[in-house]
């Protein structure tokens, strides 16, 4: 019994020496990166719907000391001598940071060294460790932290957001998802998951991250570098102060692309100054417009919805209208005779569309309106959206030549999503969708995928039919500059004047153009908007955002592998029709 005592008494204190060699005497050991998934600033990973990384955690170390164990300033002046030599940090800065706070438990020496760096202050600390007990650099450590790195820069600013240590998500997929990206963050939604081997090994190069909570987009980054860059050509072209593109799919409501210009890099926001800051605001959901003439086809579409016209019925145009208090005139101030509706929207005539408004009438002119989601948020899955702004009879201020005016899309506020998302009913048989940008949720082995989302149906799919070949109608005449040569797309201009407390802005626009491709079988709907471009070289939409419609709907057409309305409609009609 005696022996046995003595056996579990020797053992214990070989424990203890242990310990205490590890715990007091063993220097810090530098951690790697891959060792670290439960580091509390750790974010899961997100990718574009092919995989390819839009955000990763990048690691790096923070160096840190405990300055109330460095008793002496001989001590002080040994460690920032030691740390110079080793890591290249200025000795007397380090000697100013341990004097400063002496009688602190912690302080930081440095914001952000190397694994390289830190691997060599380990390596220094256990040789010194070998040679004597006690040493003062002993005291001095390092603590792995994750930091976001956004390898597209730029190109997905708007979309993404950021994060900053303190607070976390900043706008965008980052703020939106920001308790489900952390790894002790909120699970999956529902039950209704698969394994993440069913996702395909294209989109599981970089998930699931070993915080095992990331994101799959429905972006795709060569649409984003698409549209980035003929937006930003469009902007040089016609010296335009910014401009926004949005590319989606009609028939789910999953978002393909989304550019505001300028933007920003994520990477680096913390240098802007406070008056950039309103480079971080998504302009695509966070900013109103007057959005013009493009607003027409939701006027038109009640018109035929109601059965109160055809495509092809005849309407006369003496060139002014009168509703209320108010002479309504076309842009050009000119008379057309009698036209055909299709020829109405054509020619983008204020009077005609401002006659089929007065005919609906108040009541089903704003039920239209907010069938197709104007005055509401769309609810996509981006933080910083806000509603439209509709003007009703309900309101004090209301009278019928707002209704004149709001059937050209004057008067009426609403973001380019909201614009695009009931461009994109037209497109998808009348049936609204609820956009989305993230296709989708990685918890660890299981995937949530996103399921469209149907708010309502906007009009009778007759109604959309009807409306769409009048959109396709006015590209192939008025609208040729939207043209794509070998597919046949619908779709519609606007020119907006700028609303100011003194009145419309003279001699400054906002020109759009949305549309969807190929005509029939829409594979995508797209909106671009260009703000305030030079009158002296254009400011009208159909010879400026159409163009650029125009060059992304082709890269857009081979992109996604569209063959040419020939090619395609011949392999799909019986032989030998």
């Amino acid at each position: 019994m005696s022996l046995v005592i003595a056996f579990f008494i020797l053992l214990g204190l070989a424990v203890v020496a242990q310990l205490t060699r590890y715990q007091v005497f063993a220097p810090a050991v530098a951690v790697p990166p891959a060792a670290l998934p439960n580091d509390p600033g750790a974010r899961g990973a997100i990718v574009d719907r092919n995989g390819l990384p839009l955000v990763v955690n990048r690691f790096y170390f923070q160096l840190t000391a405990t300055p109330s164990l460095i008793t002496t300033d001989e001590q002080r002046r040994e460690v920032a001598q030691q740390l110079q030599d080793l890591l290249g940090l200025p000795a007397e800065q380090t000697y100013a940071t341990l004097t400063t706070y002496a009688d602190k438990q912690w302080a930081v020496l440095s914001d952000a060294i190397t694994l390289e760096q830190a691997n060599r202050l380990t390596q220094l600390q256990r040789e010194l460790a070998s040679q004597r007990a006690t040493f003062p650099l002993r005291h001095v450590g390092t603590d792995a932290r994750a930091k976001r790195y956004y390898p597209q820069a730029e190109l997905t600013s708007h979309v993404l957001g950021f994060v900053r240590a303190d607070i976390g998500g900043i706008t965008g997929v980052e703020e939106y998802y920001n308790g489900f990206l952390l790894e002790n963050g909120a699970g999956l939604l529902s039950k209704n998951t698969l394994p993440i081997a069913d996702l395909g090994p294209s989109v599981l190069r970089f998930v699931p991250s070993s915080v095992g909570k990331d994101l799959i987009l429905t972006l795709d980054a060569t649409v984003q570098w698409i549209i980035r860059e003929e937006l930003q050509r469009g902007l040089d072209e016609f010296k335009a102060v910014s401009g926004t593109v949005i590319v989606m799919d009609p028939a789910t409501g999953a978002i393909y692309g989304m550019v505001n210009l300028p933007d920003y890099d994520p990477n680096r926001y913390e240098t802007l100054s406070p008056e950039q800051h309103g480079l971080f605001t998504n302009q695509a959901i966070g900013n109103h417009y007057e959005p013009g003439s493009v607003f027409k086809i939701i006027t038109m579409g009640a018109a035929l919805d109601a059965d109160l016209m055809t495509p092809t019925t005849i309407f006369t145009d003496t060139g002014t209208f009168t509703i209320g208090s108010r002479i309504i005139f076309n842009s050009t101030r000119t008379a057309s005779g009698r036209v055909t509706a299709t020829d109405a929207l054509g020619f983008s005539l204020n009077t005609i569309t401002a006659e089929l408004a007065a005919t609906l009438g108040p009541d089903r002119f704003y039920r239209y309106v907010r069938l197709f989601g104007f005055g509401e948020a769309t609810n996509v899955d981006l933080s910083g959206e806000i509603n439209g702004i509709i003007k009703t009879p309900r309101d004090r201020n209301w009278s019928m030549a707002d209704l004149g005016t709001n059937s050209f899309g004057q008067g009426i506020a609403t973001t380019p999503l909201q614009m695009l998302n009931a461009t994109a009913a037209i497109a998808n048989n009348g049936t609204l969708l609820q956009p989305y940008i993230v296709q989708s949720r990685i918890a660890n082995d299981q995937a949530q995928i996103t399921e469209p989302v149907v708010v309502r149906q906007a009009l009778r799919p007759q109604s959309a039919h009807d409306l769409a070949e009048m959109m396709a109608a006015i590209v192939s005449d008025s609208n040729s500059l939207a043209r794509v040569p070998g597919y046949r797309v619908a779709g519609k201009s606007g020119t907006a004047q700028i609303p100011s407390p003194e009145g419309y802005v003279q001699d400054e626009t906002i020109v759009s153009f949305v549309g969807f491709a190929p005509a029939d079988d829409p594979q995508f709907v797209m909106l671009v908007k260009l703000d305030r471009p030079d009158p002296t070289l254009n400011q009208w939409a159909g010879q400026t955002a159409a163009p650029v419609f125009s060059r992304i709907a082709q890269r857009l057409l081979h992109h996604f592998s569209v063959p040419p309305d020939e090619l395609r409609l011949a392999a799909t009609s019986p032989a030998g029709e």
